[in-house]
């Protein structure tokens, strides 16, 4: 398949106006699972901590941007209006959640990946994990049967009732459970307590060396919206290196390239199907190598 960069009048611009209408629908209901899904999180623990106020009305800002969202504008005004007052902040909070998850129902294994996101990083937000949190996670986890085979989302699990098996988690069981949290939903959940719409989640086993990328006669394949520069740009260096590229992973792709930023089409709010299917030909032993944008960019220094 050639990339649709290279393709005339038929591109379809990566990020474009043209595929932001098609995949509106889609990228609205995305976000509204999310957050719908942070904001159970924050319920999660049956109360709002002060911690959380921060991460919270961040996300809040996020979405209103995202969606123009009314609740989502509200609610940064309540944080400033009861930041004194919690209790209240949870009452609003659980109202938010109870009007609004009447319009969305669950339909498709895209809103369970998508909502479980947005539980993961409300449960994290404040850099820790109690009791509670842990039995509705656990009871999310085991509703969900399509993400059972996701070895994040089991590991996390594994993690998770390792925890609450004797009723009380000690601050290393809390932090390894953030720590498999940062592999759905990216760093920032436990390095910041930040909310992490619209990042990527850390992906096990990518190149840490850029002296490894390797660009002769190589296949890549880049997903994400890239600080680097544009797509074309890039795609352009690493032509110049002699590199080659394409626009869809195969099992002759040697290196994915992902952004630091997903892209506003990803199927889910932090991976998209490139992403997906790089990890499943890596579960087969034929995969390519994974590069972090920061890696990329040194290799392209060289």
């Amino acid at each position: 398949m050639v990339d649709t960069m290279r393709t005339g009048k038929n591109a379809l611009e990566h990020e474009g106006a043209t595929l932001g209408r098609i995949h509106a629908r889609s990228n609205s209901r995305k976000a509204l699972g999310y957050w719908l899904g942070f904001l159970k999180g924050i319920l999660a623990s049956t109360k709002v901590e002060t911690a959380e106020y921060y991460p919270i009305r961040v996300e809040a800002e996020r979405f209103l941007n995202l969606l123009h969202d009314p609740d989502a504008r509200e609610l940064i005004e309540d944080l400033h209006t009861w930041q004194d007052d919690p209790r209240e902040v949870y009452d609003i909070i659980e109202n938010i959640v109870s009007i609004r998850s009447r319009e969305f129902v669950i339909e498709s294994e895209k809103d369970e990946i998508n909502e479980l996101y947005g539980f993961c990083a409300g449960i994290a937000c404040d850099n820790r994990i109690t009791p509670n949190e842990v039995e509705r996670l656990l009871l999310k986890l085991s509703s969900y049967p399509n993400i059972q085979a996701d070895k994040r989302v089991t590991n996390l699990k594994s993690a998770a009732q390792r925890s609450i098996a004797d009723g009380r988690i000690t601050p290393e069981e809390s932090d390894d459970i953030c720590t498999w949290i940062t592999y759905l939903v990216g760093d920032s959940a436990s390095d910041t307590g930040m909310a992490t719409f619209g990042n990527v989640g850390v992906i096990d086993g990518a190149l840490q060396d850029h002296n490894e990328v390797v660009f002769d006669r190589q296949m890549f394949v880049l997903t994400g919206k890239f600080t680097l520069g544009p797509r074309k740009a890039i795609l352009g260096m690493i032509s110049d290196r002699g590199g080659e590229f394409k626009s869809s992973v195969c099992r002759n792709t040697n290196y994915l390239c992902v952004a630091v930023e997903s892209s506003r089409d990803w199927r889910h709010s932090h991976e998209g199907l490139k992403i997906i299917r790089a990890l499943e030909l890596r579960d087969q032993g034929r995969g390519p190598h994974l590069v972090h944008e920061g890696t990329l960019a040194q290799a392209l220094s060289r």
